[in-house]
């Protein structure tokens, strides 16, 4: 068994659930895809979070913002679940 086989351990404090490790190299286009499209999903959370935090700090669109913030939620976990689904991590 090669070293690049080897699966990791997620970082310390951040649970495997919140952020993926490669349990391997070669995951295929499907897993390849998964991944891209995960961390598509991980940008655009990041995304509608910061522009709540702004829609909250401004004071107008509170609605606005705590709708913004279901929806990066969601993208965080529906990316987390097809990059599970595809890749298969």
């Amino acid at each position: 068994m090669t070293q690049s086989a080897v699966p990791q351990a997620p970082p310390a404090g951040w649970p495997n659930l919140l952020w993926p490790t490669a349990k391997r190299r070669r995951v295929g286009v499907v897993g390849e895809i998964g991944r891209v499209l995960h961390w598509t999903g991980v940008i655009a959370a990041g995304l509608c979070a910061l522009l709540a935090a702004e829609f909250l700090i401004e004071g107008w669109a509170t609605r606005l913002s705590l709708y913004l913030l279901a929806v990066a939620v969601a993208l965080i976990f529906g990316a987390r679940g097809l990059r599970w689904l595809l890749a298969r991590e």
